[in-house]
């Protein structure tokens, strides 16, 4: 397998999680990060999301139903999530999310990328 196409970063004094998705998600990559994310929100009071999506190419179609299922539950723990992406339709597709939680959701562009942090910490 190559490299993990997600990435996932949170520090212990901020209730920021930040991942950077590049290329095409697998179900493996999917679920490892939604696990870690799962553990950070209910134990470690995460609550804000900075997503980084660039060179998106797809998503396998079972990571795509671990998505709708396990991410949605995840989901309804944050408060706020910034999208950080290179693609237009990506920003656009944002008003989707809310249908699936209560955050407060934003989209940037990727050289907003200092912008959106600034957000998601204010």
């Amino acid at each position: 397998m190559g490299p993990a196409m997600i990435q996932y970063h949170s520090t212990p004094d901020s209730p920021v999680v930040e991942i950077t998705v590049e290329g095409k998600i697998t179900d493996h990559d999917l679920r490892e990060a939604i696990e870690r994310m799962r553990g950070d929100l209910e134990l470690n009071g995460k609550t804000r999301v900075l997503e980084r999506i660039e060179h998106f190419s797809g998503i396998e179609p079972k990571a795509l139903w671990t998505d709708m299922t396990l991410a949605v539950s995840v989901a309804r723990k944050v408060t706020r999530a910034a999208v950080v992406a290179d693609a237009a339709w990506i920003r656009a597709s944002m008003h989707l999310a809310r249908f699936f939680t209560k955050a407060e959701i934003k989209a940037f562009h990727v050289n907003e990328l200092e912008q959106a942090r600034a957000w998601i910490n204010a």
